[in-house]
């Protein structure tokens, strides 16, 4: 993190998402316009990290090859699933429906591809840092990630979304149900080593919402432990989405 390639990738950034947004907020296309554009982007960005992640393996007799993917390329992580959310946004009709998932995009994607700029797992999963400017899945990452910060922000300042207080709650139930939900993900993806039917380890090919193992390489050795990690990141995203949400229920006192 923090290397020499990362630092010009954030300037790189930067620039594109402060000049993305006067552009988009001088001329005010609709959600729906801007929500195509990021469809396209969406599409070729998970082509670009298929095929780049993609590896030709050998069965365990050798005798045969098959193409594999490793597990924390599925598009499970919360910026990933944002894909779907894009697609919901673009082909829904306008309603409460819509209205509560743009409205969890907007702290969602904002803070969750900025965090995933400042500490990209592309350096531990995928590439090397010289690799940054040669490697097809570093553009792909990081324009992927600026476009969802991009989407988050302009779903709020162009104020053609009527986010609401009452979306803080949704908010929060929606982002705990898929924390929860990742638990069995991260189960399934990992790999149990059992001796004699009893289970004796588990290595984790996954690690959605970060509920299983910290980003930071913390060791989490009791099951006390995890549920402190747990009750921590559970608390932080809560901070999180709070800050996000001060400007609307500063709004609509105003409003009232």
């Amino acid at each position: 993190m923090f290397t020499y390639y990362h630092i010009i990738w954030l300037v790189i950034s930067a620039l594109v998402i402060f000049i993305a947004l006067h552009l988009l907020l001088k001329y005010k296309p609709e959600i729906k316009q801007v929500f195509t554009v990021a469809c396209v982007i969406a599409v070729v960005s998970e082509l670009i990290k298929a095929f780049s992640a993609i590896d030709i393996v050998p069965s365990a007799d050798g005798s045969v090859m098959y193409p594999y993917i490793e597990g924390t390329f599925v598009p499970l992580h919360l910026c990933s699933i944002q894909i779907i959310n894009i697609f919901i946004v673009r082909l829904a009709k306008d309603g409460p429906f819509k209205e509560t998932l743009l409205a969890f995009m907007y702290p969602t994607c904002t803070a969750g591809a900025f965090m995933a700029l400042l500490m990209p797992s592309l350096y531990t999963d995928s590439i090397e840092p010289y690799q940054s400017f040669i490697s097809p899945i570093a553009y792909e990452y990081f324009g992927y990630h600026i476009t969802l910060i991009i989407l988050g922000l302009y779903i709020f300042l162009s104020k053609k979304v009527d986010i609401r207080p009452k979306h803080f709650w949704s908010t929060l139930g929606i982002l705990a149900a898929l924390a929860h939900i990742s638990l069995y993900l991260n189960s399934l993806f990992s790999v149990p080593t059992y001796v004699n039917g009893e289970l004796k380890s588990v290595d984790f090919g996954a690690n959605f919402f970060f509920t299983f193992q910290t980003p930071i390489g913390i060791a989490l050795t009791e099951k006390w432990h995890w549920f402190i990690y747990l009750a921590i990141i559970f608390s932080l995203a809560v901070l999180l989405v709070f800050l996000f949400y001060i400007p609307v229920f500063i709004r609509a006192k105003k409003n009232k």
